[in-house]
């Protein structure tokens, strides 16, 4: 766990907390050093493991404190930082409806506000890596794009931002009775333009080729779920993965109404994709609640990472996803929050209730992974995900210096037991006091340092006023008018029986 540097330039040293490291060892070390110079971790040892070959050293006592590797949110949405408490009972079918009339036509300047906004909130709890399952409607622009990832950049957070597009009208992605729409619905959808997939993939060329390796911030495929593509979409999509390998992430089986989208014969999603040479090791696939046997053996053949958002699966009704099953079958399962109106990015809290989660669907209590499990993974299927296994997720020599240092309350700590249990049980990030990304310190006692905090929250309330304030009636009575029809098909969807069940019935 030790190094020499002959590196000129200042070292820093976090000395005296208590490390967990999430190295291959799972070493916890009391009075522990951290030294990093530049973007690297330089040595993680106990006090005076590491011996500098200078006197140019920055000392930062941690003493009482918890330092932990940068934590990593596999799966977010910037634009709904914009849209915080805009949820309450509805399934997701329905939410959508909600949301697409909300979140349309985001100035580049809306997008940057909101984009911060989301890492904020991120920081604030200790993550310091991000996917943006970035949403731009009616479609991906270069502006937008642009907008996004510069915002992330200023603010200091480490993101992969997975644009996402499709070319289906919503109402045809849904097992919806069209006949009990109303007309104008149906002309509406009728007359809506296409996206065009041909800019969107001109626009993701210049963005993967434009973009270093290593790059803080950078753009992957995030084309969305496969019910909302046309095959041609798909096909293209495809193509694209196998000249670039960049990786894709998106939603899949994440209701019940999804599942039943799947075709009846021939591949399912997740096979299909994997024909098309769209999914690889280098792959996410958010929620993956409905999935069946055959959707679990086609992920776990391909490489790819599942994402589990247990919090916005819970609020949006939409079931308990199997992830003893999917660890079972070796599939990799990092954590999201999903969007900031299904709660705030607090990745602790996600983690946690989806440690709560798996108690309930398997009595083979032995199976249920410990806390050091879970983090544990969290880190490292977070990192894989992101395309940085082994860089970051983890504080050893060699790593990306990403850390985040807690300073736990006394309140909820102390006593102080075993420090993965705290963790994982008791912190929510609120304890956040320090935060290292890519070896720049971007928060410092607390506040963020890269940005005025105050402006922006300002902004923001004033951006969300004015959008709230601007959203046509019409707009409002097209998902009014959606309503019937959607809620059968949602109550109806629930009592099928499509061979798995994935919500609990307590009658």
């Amino acid at each position: 766990m030790t190094g020499q540097s002959t590196d000129t330039d200042k070292l820093i040293c976090l000395r005296g907390g208590t490390i967990l490291a999430f190295d291959d060892a799972r070493n916890v070390l009391e009075d522990g050093e951290l030294w990093l110079s530049g973007r690297d971790i330089l040595a993680v040892g106990p006090r005076g493991t590491y011996q500098p070959v200078h006197d140019r050293v920055e000392y930062i006592d941690t003493s009482g404190r918890m330092i932990i590797p940068g934590l990593v949110n596999a799966h977010t949405h910037s634009y709904s930082a914009l849209l915080k408490g805009s949820v309450e009972n509805e399934p997701l079918d329905i939410y959508m409806l909600a949301v697409i009339a909300a979140g349309a036509a985001m100035s580049p300047r809306e997008i940057y506000v909101s984009a911060q906004l989301d890492a904020l909130a991120m920081l604030h709890t200790g993550v310091t890596s991000a996917i943006d399952h970035y949403s731009e409607r009616p479609a991906l622009s270069a502006e937008g794009l642009n907008a996004v990832c510069t915002a992330f950049e200023d603010i200091g957070i480490r993101a992969t931002v997975a644009t996402m597009f499709a070319d289906r009208p919503y109402i045809e992605t849904v097992p919806v009775d069209l006949s009990a729409l109303p007309p104008e619905i149906l002309s509406a959808a009728a007359n809506q333009p296409v996206p065009d997939a041909a800019t969107y993939f001109d626009i993701m060329e210049h963005a993967v080729a434009g973009t270093a390796p290593d790059a803080r911030v950078r753009a992957i495929l995030g084309v969305d779920g496969p019910q909302r593509c046309s095959d041609l979409l798909l096909e293209m999509t495809g193509d694209f993965q196998r000249r670039h390998h960049c990786g894709l992430h998106t939603h899949m089986l994440e209701t019940k109404t999804q599942a039943a989208m799947q075709p009846a014969k021939g591949p399912g999603f997740v096979r299909r994709m994997a024909d098309l040479g769209i999914l690889d090791e280098n792959s996410s696939l958010v929620h993956f609640i409905w999935s069946n046997e055959d959707d679990i053996a086609a992920a776990a053949e391909t490489g790819l990472t599942v994402v589990h958002s247990p919090i916005s699966n819970a609020m949006l009704g939409a079931g308990l996803a199997p992830i003893l099953r999917l660890r079972e079958a070796g599939i990799p399962v990092a954590y999201g929050t999903d969007g900031s109106n299904c709660g705030p990015p607090a990745l602790l809290e996600s983690m946690r209730m989806g440690c709560y989660m798996m108690r309930l669907t398997d009595p083979e209590f032995e199976q249920w992974p410990d806390a050091q499990i879970i983090l544990s993974e969290g880190y490292s299927a977070g990192a894989r995900a992101l395309g940085r296994a082994g860089q970051i997720g983890t504080l050893q020599a060699g790593s990306r210096a990403d850390i985040t240092v807690l300073k736990p309350v006394d309140h909820w700590h102390r006593p102080m037991g075993d420090p993965y249990r705290h963790l994982l049980y008791y912190e929510n990030g609120g304890s956040t006091e320090d935060v290292w990304v890519d070896g720049k310190r971007v928060v410092k006692a607390g506040r963020v340092t890269t940005i005025d905090e105050a402006a922006l929250i300002a902004e923001a309330q004033e951006i969300a006023a004015r959008r709230h304030g601007s959203m046509s009636a019409d707009a409002l009575a097209a998902v009014d008018a959606q309503y019937p029809a959607f809620r059968k098909m949602i109550l109806d969807n629930f009592a099928d029986d499509i061979g798995i069940e994935r919500r609990i019935d307590l009658r």
